[in-house]
């Protein structure tokens, strides 16, 4: 009786609390695992920048950058039907179909990318864009197993996400990083691109094993969907709903990595490692807006009602504009006077650098926005924004490039950024009746939300 009261006057008083919500934990975890791996990355570039070569590292970003494409264009976009599908209609209800186009979808990328590959290196001599002159075999077939292992990891992870386990999915990345990281280390023994590669590719061969155990295992019971939408998912409706998103998923990764392709293939490894670097260091700008783009989706597609949804964007996309902000200018000092000193065999990427970081403040909208559209059910809007970019990036290449070489791809990529990221604001004003002024200038009532949801009594 006594412990029965106790328990009781303990539940009332921490109702009385204010609550973190499962949104604003769940986007703070992820913003922190996602800090936290950058300041473990750049642990690891302390090694490699002063260890490798240029060449060298141009050899193990190749490996990457082209798996990622590969996976990217041949992905159809998989995960990001299975985030919403499994956040709306639960995994009990889609199991099956994940497993068959899983299954299907791994297969064809395999294939096309190795024969891909196999047609690029053959021919190379006579192509005016040769991206495999210089690159071993064994490079190429490491390709191929990358591509398909980030494709399985991913799609595990996102059903992770659709399932709302965050918890699980940052457990998973922190270790991916720290991993990376102990590797990266070895590099003071051997700086070979070949130990990066294999074990990049060993653990994500690990983690995917992790992932599915994590997929499977419940510490309760099962989230049920809502009654209307507790039945079957065929893989036809979310083959297509992938289809939806491949598109704006497929031209926003040309749109912000196509100049990492041209500048491997027109000015070769050696200034390639150097612009890679310049884009990783950019890159370091989209933590927030990718946490918090992470966890609005599978959120946002649980939700039922519009007001609410539009709401949460709002806020979401406020917060991560003025944090953006404050980030750029502090990575870009911090750059500048780092790299001179730490890193002086990439004093080349400091340039580049200074063209690429501005439009990371507009794509953050982009990065927030288009998932908010997507968890809407309408993946379909994403199309304008990246097709305008990559209109915009091209027209710019072929304007800047002449006179400005590889400073002019960056400067084309940040501008292609930035209308992609100014119209994507557009079309969720527009589709969600919204006013623009709404998504900037935050109100009295937000401001104090976000001080409750922070602080704890």
């Amino acid at each position: 009786m006594f412990c029965r009261r106790n328990r009781e006057m303990w539940m009332k008083e921490k109702q009385k609390k204010p609550q973190r919500s499962s949104m604003v934990r769940d986007t703070l975890s992820t913003f922190g695992t996602n800090a936290f791996g950058a300041l473990l990355s750049l642990i690891g570039s302390l090694v490699i920048l002063n260890r490798m070569e240029p060449a060298v590292k141009g050899l193990y970003n190749q490996v990457q950058t082209w798996g990622e494409g590969f996976f990217t264009c041949l992905g159809f976009s998989l995960n990001s039907a299975i985030i919403y599908y499994v956040a709306r209609y639960k995994i009990k209800n889609t199991r099956a179909a994940i497993k068959k186009l899983t299954v299907s979808i791994g297969f064809l990328l395999i294939g096309i990318s190795a024969a891909t590959l196999a047609v690029l290196s053959l021919a190379g001599p006579w192509l005016p864009w040769q991206p495999f002159q210089n690159t071993p075999w064994p490079y190429l077939v490491s390709i191929v197993i990358y591509s398909g292992c980030s494709f399985l990891f991913n799609i595990l992870m996102g059903v992770l996400r659709g399932e709302n386990k965050f918890k699980s999915y940052n457990i998973i990345n922190l270790i991916q990083k720290i991993a990376s990281t102990a590797f990266s280390v070895m590099a003071l023994v051997w700086p070979t691109a070949a130990l990066q590669v294999g074990s990049s590719i060993g653990i994500t061969v690990a983690l995917s094993v992790m992932a599915y155990f994590c997929a499977r295992r419940w510490s309760g019971p099962s989230e049920e969907p809502a009654p209307a939408d507790d039945f079957q998912v065929s893989a036809k409706p979310m083959f297509q709903y992938g289809l939806k998103a491949y598109a704006s998923n497929l031209m926003t990764y040309i749109n912000s990595n196509v100049g990492n392709y041209v500048v491997q293939g027109w000015y070769g490894l050696g200034i390639f490692g150097l612009y890679n670097t310049a884009f990783t260091i950019m890159r370091q700008v989209w933590i927030l807006p990718e946490a918090v783009g992470l966890v609005i989706n599978s959120r946002v597609a649980a939700m039922q009602n519009d007001q609410d949804k539009t709401r949460v964007t709002q806020l979401s996309c406020k917060i991560v504009m003025y944090a953006t902000v404050v980030c750029v200018f502090l990575i870009a000092w911090l750059a500048g006077i780092l790299v001179p000193v730490i890193f002086p065999k990439y004093v080349g990427a400091l340039a580049p650098l200074q063209y690429l970081i501005g439009g990371s403040i507009f794509i953050a909208f982009s990065k927030v926005l288009s998932n908010s559209i997507a968890a809407y059910g309408r993946p379909e809007l994403n199309i304008l924004p990246t097709l305008l970019g990559i209109i915009v990036n091209i027209l710019a290449m072929v304007w800047l490039v002449p006179g400005m070489r590889y400073n002019g791809i960056a400067l084309a990529t940040s501008l292609s950024m930035t209308t992609q990221g100014i119209c994507s604001l557009i079309i969720f004003c527009v589709y969600t009746h919204t006013s623009p002024v709404w998504l900037i200038v935050p109100t009295k009532r937000e401001i104090k939300l976000i001080k409750n949801a922070l602080s704890r009594k």
